[in-house]
């Protein structure tokens, strides 16, 4: 057996998702495979969600046969309040882990990392060597602000729990330099501490499709309905396309949220031929991103766009509003282009590449060669090895003394 890290991983959740959440959006067999490739070198794998029962049986039949004793699952059965259930939290994980000497605790997202940020102190108080890994996927503080204003009660709190968790943490992992960066410098961390790991693509059970071989005049987008992600643009930049040309196109929107009703009303509006879909499972969204003849997003601000690099991934040529997020994963004319917020330049993009299927091609398979070397789960996960390792080697030592009630 490889060498283990440490005799658990314990991987606290986003607060309040739970693996229902994942299951919904059709994330789950991505975000599991990480943990599932991370369980030879832990005894025990334990996830500590929001959800009720349910979640046994979830996990069950995410997880391959072989896997399951490995992993321990901590829910919310009783179906408590939040607030009250995830208080418990230290005293759950610590009774989870009755012979753990070594321990490393990780965040899904920043959001609920005090969480973590109070289990790591109580499991020392037992003795327990604990390190803590403080990973977001995108800069909660940051979104949160944008979304909410910069003096919303949202973003004060944002910030502060983002500063409690990244202040205990042994290592701070964000998904892009810039994050970081920005990390570091607002939570005065050393640079030592901190890490970039991207997020990772899974490897797809189908090769990507070349042009000719992909759907005509499919244009895809995928992800959340809500004002940031600016699906406005996408349905205006194919109204603005010449008539001849548009008849040969169908843009195609997987997600759902709060805008779906505006979203739709506008391309009835505008006469533009629009299929709403909801939510796919994972393996079903590649399918659609492997048939596809073109990726399309216009966010105002992103983290590290999984569905981005998903759809780079089987090959699909990408088109991105070159704003921060979506233009630090696109290699302009290398890997897809980046190009200005407005549904002019998209739909002169949209024109252009539909004419042009070699041009497709060579931006669609050099974007798939680039994500596989780079962000493959194989290159990801030596680094999400290090992070583990550095984070307990580094961790502050157990104070029996200073046992906490919680």
């Amino acid at each position: 057996m490889p060498q283990t890290i440490a005799d658990a991983l314990v991987v606290v959740f986003t607060y309040g998702v739970s693996l229902r959440t994942w299951q919904n959006t059709g994330g789950i067999s991505r975000e599991l495979a990480l943990y599932c490739a991370l369980a030879p070198k832990y005894e025990k794998i334990v996830l500590f969600t929001y959800g009720g029962p349910g979640d046994q049986e979830i996990l069950d039949k995410a997880i391959s046969p072989d896997l399951r004793g490995k992993f321990v699952l901590i829910c919310n059965s009783g179906k408590q309040e939040t607030s009250v259930y995830s208080s418990s939290a230290p005293s759950l994980v610590k009774a989870a882990l009755p012979n753990a000497e070594r321990v490393v605790i990780k965040t899904n997202q920043m959001a609920g990392g005090h969480v973590a940020a109070r289990i790591t102190p109580y499991l020392r108080s037992f003795g327990m060597k604990v390190g803590l890994v403080a990973r977001g996927g995108y800069l909660w503080s940051r979104m949160t602000a944008y979304e909410h204003g910069t003096a919303s009660k949202q973003a004060i709190d944002a910030a502060a729990i983002e500063k409690e968790l990244c202040s205990a943490a042994d290592v701070v992992v964000g998904t892009t330099q810039s994050m970081v960066d920005d990390l570091a410098w607002r939570y005065m961390i050393d640079p030592s501490r901190t890490r970039l790991i991207p997020n990772y693509v899974v490897e797809p059970e189908m090769e990507p499709k070349s042009a000719c071989d992909r759907t005509p005049g499919l244009i895809l987008y995928a992800g959340q309905l809500v004002k940031r992600k600016r699906v406005d643009v996408l349905i205006d930049a194919v109204a603005q396309v010449e008539p001849e040309t548009r008849a040969k196109l169908m843009l195609e929107i997987i997600g759902d949220g709060p805008e779906l009703e505006t979203l739709s009303a506008q391309a009835q509006t505008l006469g533009v031929p629009v299929t709403f879909r909801g939510r796919l499972p994972h393996d079903e969204l590649q399918a659609r991103m492997n048939e596809c003849s073109m990726y399309v997003q216009a966010s105002e601000l992103e983290g590290h766009p999984k569905t981005v690099l998903e759809a780079m991934a089987m090959g699909a040529p990408c088109v991105v509003a070159n704003s921060p997020g979506l233009g630090d994963v696109v290699m302009h004319g290398a890997t897809g282009l980046r190009i200005p917020l407005d549904p002019e330049a998209f739909s002169r993009a949209i024109t252009e590449m539909m004419a042009d299927p070699d041009w497709r091609d060579v931006l669609g398979s050099g974007a798939a060669r680039v994500v596989h070397a780079s962000l493959g789960l194989a290159a990801t996960l030596p680094k999400e090895i290090e992070a583990h390792q550095y984070a307990l080697h580094h961790a502050t030592a157990a104070v029996p003394s200073l046992r906490m009630t919680m």
